[in-house]
């Protein structure tokens, strides 16, 4: 899949605003699209609104809904979207083929998410 920044968006899900608001900056940084939300239920009503989303990318502990919950069924919702869990509290990837990364990450792990050919980086 070709994620070029102006040919998609990515919705950034986490409970912690100022982590959130962050990630949020830097993807818009990137000149991308940004939808985010604080939990799993308010993150698939986004999806299902906004099918330009192409890339969910989550943290794994939040309440409510986790990460891999929300990863489950945003791709039995929606197949062909990309997923991205993160964490400071779990040690390795919570399911397979998704790719993870740990906390803290930098702006450089964000970009080889994207890059415009594609290849995933994790």
């Amino acid at each position: 899949m070709d994620l070029a920044p102006s040919k998609f968006a990515v919705l950034v899900v986490d409970d912690q605003p100022n982590v959130r608001a962050t990630v949020v900056d830097i993807f818009r940084a990137f000149g991308m699209t940004v939808f985010d939300a604080y939990n799993g239920h308010d993150a698939l009503n986004l999806l299902v609104a906004h099918p330009q989303i192409a890339l969910l990318f989550a943290d794994v502990r939040m309440p409510g809904m986790t990460g891999d919950e929300l990863a489950r069924e945003a791709q039995r919702i929606r197949p062909e979207l990309k997923v991205v869990l993160v964490s400071g509290y779990v040690d390795g990837a919570p399911l397979p083929n998704v790719p993870f990364l740990r906390k803290p990450y930098r702006a450089s792990d964000l970009a080889a998410l994207v890059r415009p050919d594609g290849d995933e980086q994790t």
